[in-house]
């Protein structure tokens, strides 16, 4: 999913009030430094996710025969194709 800079930067505000409000949560750092490296956070999943989702649309394009973009078949197989990426990234984080 593609998020402008600005709506990251948005995220990590919103993100960083609930932890301030959080009792359960402590933090060390000045809550510019928190926000940045939620900034760095977000944007780290969401390039794992493009790659991810790039590496399903390869898969969709290497069939032997052409699957249109948005057929009902495409769409079947980026699930079943992402699904299996994501089980990929589970295991490795384990």
């Amino acid at each position: 999913m593609r998020l402008s800079h600005e709506k990251v930067v948005h995220l990590s505000h919103l993100m960083l009030d609930a932890l301030l409000d959080d009792d359960r949560v402590d933090y060390h750092g000045e809550e510019n430094e928190v926000r940045q490296r939620i900034v760095a956070a977000l944007k780290a999943e969401l390039e794992r996710e493009d790659a991810m989702e790039e590496s399903v649309r390869r898969k969709i394009e290497s069939q032997k025969r052409g699957i249109p973009e948005g057929s009902p078949e495409w769409d079947l197989l980026f699930r079943k194709y992402y699904e299996e990426e994501l089980t990929k990234v589970k295991r490795l984080r384990e």
